[in-house]
């Protein structure tokens, strides 16, 4: 069983390798590794065994990947790998909005603080406060659908840092978003985050 996976991985590399998808100026078909899709994504580029080939650094031409000087075509591959990193929202879920539909408050979270967040939201709810959530996965770039969400409620981001999310929320979304921040070296506890909850919905 493992000698048939290792002929068929061979047999893939070698089609990877002799594939082409560019033809030259002379008729000559040939793999150009920098040319890139409708997503702006390259195709795979496995290294084969080609005498004088050269590892091509970060300034290459569109397309032919050949380096380049040019002040134009700098500015060109900053742009277009830029828009390469936005079209992955295309390919991402979009983000689920969990409470009340009515929220006096919206509470973003990341990473290790979903727990915390949830628990504190829970029990908002019960207690009759209105309030909903969101907890992000894919934060570069964000949730084709997130910008909506925050423009609806006003919102608060709870992160065990100084509140890098809430600046990236205001700065790419221009809302008023609020941070709650704990950098102790501790996670944040559910009273923590309801007390900042309620108190963020009775200012």
């Amino acid at each position: 069983m493992a000698l048939a996976r290792c002929r068929l991985a061979t047999r893939h590399l070698d089609l990877v390798r002799n594939r082409t998808q560019h033809v030259n100026a002379d008729g000559t078909e040939v793999f150009w590794p920098y040319v890139r899709d409708e997503n702006l994504a390259r195709d795979i580029a496995l290294p084969a065994p080609r005498p004088h080939a050269s590892h091509r650094w970060h300034r290459k031409e569109d397309g032919s990947g050949n380096i380049s000087y040019e002040p134009e075509n700098h500015s060109h591959m900053v742009h277009l790998r830029a828009q390469r990193v936005a079209y992955i929202a295309n390919d991402i879920p979009d983000a689920v909005l969990e409470g009340d539909e009515d929220a006096e408050v919206l509470v973003v979270g990341w990473g290790s603080t979903w727990g915390a967040i949830t628990a504190a939201v829970n029990r908002a709810r019960d207690e009759g406060l209105k309030v909903a959530r969101v907890h992000l996965v894919h934060l570069n770039p964000f949730p084709k659908n997130f910008g909506d969400l925050l423009r609806k409620y006003p919102s608060a981001g709870a992160e065990m840092n100084l509140g890098q999310l809430v600046k990236m929320i205001r700065s790419e979304f221009l809302v008023d978003a609020k941070a709650i921040s704990k950098v102790m070296g501790q996670p944040f506890s559910t009273s923590e985050l309801y007390l900042a909850i309620s108190g963020a919905i009775n200012d």
